[in-house]
């Protein structure tokens, strides 16, 4: 989640000032660089999605910036500033593949435009982008499938001696290949049994797997009965005062103390505000409950140890609002946090950024969970988001990244009677 923030490179102090005041004013979170150089190492700390930059500035211009930011996956929209009011190297500067341009002096309606269209341009950009991305991850995900099961289908007879086979197999329920993995160690059952009277004789490791995926086949059947119930049925709902529901939410809490202990988390919430009291909340307490402790023990997986899962609890404009913060280790190709391809994949069946097995954790690991959080979330007409976010608050004064969920649920204003019962 990107937010209005907006990067201005500008070395003359008056229009800088100018500039970060004005659209401070409209409602824009600014950050004013002195010169080309500062402004690339601030949108390499956390990209923005908007870069206003004059044309010339000392040790990097506007131009040299700009082909700097372009080298990123998600380009910003930038806007130029220029006094040079030359159609040639105006063409020029839009060939670099620019939003648009601001020519000195700058009037106030066409900054406020501008801007606006720069960030709806960037959104849909970045759309374009994960939709892409999204469609590459799904197409790959089927390529791995086939080639997974034409791989298992060619094994023939097991053998003892490749216990590399036969860890894969172990974990490999876990790992995306679901049913397929039972299927194909039932047949290599099959094809290695042999018959002595009225009994078959097969090898205790293929006892051994066939049990394990028996149980995670179990446990995703249950699972699937439970998405599948909550998306045929209207949840039952009850009216709940915030600050009782936030009361019931510290409870959970300690009832979470095992599984925040594997890797010596520590989980802090925020204070309720008592001037919020006065509003109340319609949910299906036994499903919000797992969705909570769903989004909690997944902010447990996937974090450093040792780190803070910390929760934050707002109310804003008639919304309850649930995010949870965390420090994530590293993905697989070692970068931090979620990438855009997956802010929305996440929330689907099987689609995981790790492929690990957290068996103290007691859960399935392959995706379920969050599809779950995220019909729970949509049938109280709620929205569900995860984004990652920068933490400048480090003591050492490194940004650090971190992930955050974010449940939304609507809210109404609690009547003199229901105060008056509590």
């Amino acid at each position: 989640m990107e937010g209005k923030r907006v990067l201005i490179a500008e070395d003359d102090a008056i229009l800088g000032f100018y500039l970060k005041q004005r659209l401070t004013e409209l409602g824009y979170k600014v950050f004013l660089a002195k010169d080309g150089e500062k402004a690339l190492q601030a949108y390499r700390e956390y990209p923005f999605p908007v870069v206003i930059t004059d044309q010339e500035m000392p040790s990097l211009n506007g131009e040299d910036l700009i082909s700097a930011l372009k080298m990123g996956e998600v380009e910003p929209s930038i806007i130029m500033i220029t006094g040079n009011k030359d159609p040639k190297f105006i063409v020029k500067v839009m060939k670099m593949g620019i939003f648009d341009y601001l020519i000195k002096p700058i009037q106030d309606f066409e900054i406020a435009i501008k801007l606006k269209r720069a960030f709806e341009y960037y959104e849909m950009k970045r759309t374009e982008l994960i939709a892409k991305k999204e469609q590459q991850l799904r197409l790959e995900g089927q390529l791995e499938w086939i080639q997974w099961k034409e791989k298992m289908t060619s094994v023939g007879k097991f053998k003892r001696e490749n216990q590399n086979l036969f860890e894969s197999l172990k974990h490999s329920f876990c790992q995306g290949a679901g049913i397929g993995s039972l299927v194909s160690i039932l047949k290599m059952v099959r094809d290695s049994s042999q018959v002595e009277g009225n009994f078959y004789k097969i090898e205790s490791e293929l006892m051994e797997l066939i049990q394990i995926n028996a149980d995670m086949a179990e446990k995703s059947l249950n699972k699937f009965i439970e998405i599948d119930a909550l998306i045929s049925n209207e949840p039952r709902l009850e009216s709940i005062n915030l600050h009782s529901l936030y009361e019931e939410m510290r409870s959970w809490i300690e009832e979470l103390n095992p599984i925040v202990k594997i890797k010596n988390h520590e989980l802090l919430i925020s204070d309720f505000n008592l001037n919020h009291s006065h509003h109340r909340i319609s949910i299906s307490k036994t499903c919000f409950k797992k969705s909570f402790v769903e989004i909690i023990t997944n902010a447990c997986k996937f974090s450093i140890p040792n780190s803070t899962i910390t929760i934050i609890i707002k109310f804003e404009n008639d919304w309850f609002k649930c995010a949870v913060y965390n420090e994530p280790t590293q993905n697989f190709d070692g970068t931090t946090g979620i990438p855009i391809e997956y802010e929305n994949l996440i929330f689907e069946p099987f689609y995981r950024l790790s492929k690990s097995v957290y068996e103290d954790y007691g859960t399935l690991d392959y995706g379920l969970g969050l599809s779950y959080v995220d019909n729970c979330i949509k049938k109280h007409s709620g929205k569900m988001s995860i984004f990652n976010v920068k933490d400048h608050l480090d003591w050492d004064g490194k940004p650090k990244t971190k992930v955050a969920f974010q449940m939304a649920l609507p809210t109404e204003k609690e009547t003199a009677n229901e105060s008056f019962s509590g």
